[in-house]
């Protein structure tokens, strides 16, 4: 069963538009790794304590990296879904994602089309090994209904695990078409302002921004295997339900 998520909190109205850091579009990201599955180890487990399967369901999933990277241009960032806990008053299906990348982020989209979001969390968990670094969080936003979240913060080091969760309509997880979200993950940074004097005048910091992604974090763990197990958003055959014929 996921743990319970202090402070879970849900949009219920449209809000504005996130800052550059996290201004991450539908159609935008780099395709450096467009076809890697984008799914924590096969076997692994993270906080939500769900195994991975295998099978046609399409939930085998790709090991992570091993080794920090220092090119957030070219992470490497793996994860799941599966089924989220119940929220008390929130009806429709809950959804939990989990992930994590080899190197430092302030900015994370999560993409789910064709199923449109109807809740989310506005404050996911980041952890080391199952402890919160201080410093360490994410404020997610977006409209609903819709089908991107938004989320701006910042996981400081590599390999920290973020879970969230969100909540679209249908009877279940495992039913088709099953949920297959994309993620799109970004850092920025900036200088500090030098200079101020006389002799050196200010000038001005630069702020600088990578982008990674999309990742297929793939079909939800937990789901008994179907003939279209092998049809992942970035896969050799997407679903015809998302993409069209």
């Amino acid at each position: 069963m996921p743990r319970s998520h202090p402070a879970r909190r849900y949009l219920t109205a449209a809000l504005g538009v996130l800052t550059i850091a996290t201004a991450v579009g539908v159609l935008g990201p780099t395709l450096v790794q467009a076809n890697g599955a984008a799914r924590i180890a096969a076997g692994s487990t993270g906080t939500s304590g769900t195994t991975a399967t295998t099978g046609a369901s399409g939930a085998t999933g790709a090991t992570g990296a091993t080794a920090p990277s220092d090119d957030p241009n070219n992470y490497t960032c793996s994860g799941h879904v599966a089924k989220g806990a119940a929220e008390p008053g929130v009806t429709g299906t809950q959804v939990l994602y989990e992930f994590y990348c080899d190197g430092p982020i302030t900015g994370y989209s999560l993409e789910t089309e064709p199923h449109q979001i109807q809740y989310f969390d506005q404050s996911p968990i980041v952890d080391v090994n199952g402890i919160s670094p201080v410093t360490d969080s994410f404020s997610c936003n977006g409209f609903v209904p819709g089908i991107q979240i938004n989320c701006v913060g910042l996981a400081s080091s590599a390999f920290e695990l973020v879970t969230g969760q969100f909540v679209i309509s249908g009877k279940g997880i495992c039913v088709e078409p099953r949920i297959d979200p994309l993620l799109t993950v970004t850092f920025a940074s900036a200088t500090a302002t030098i200079g101020g004097t006389k002799t050196a005048p200010t000038a001005t910091a630069t702020v600088t921004q990578a982008m990674s992604g999309p990742y297929d974090l793939g079909r939800p763990w937990g789901c008994k295997g179907d003939p279209f197990g092998k049809d992942l958003r970035l896969g050799d055959h997407p679903p015809k339900v998302v993409l069209g014929s």
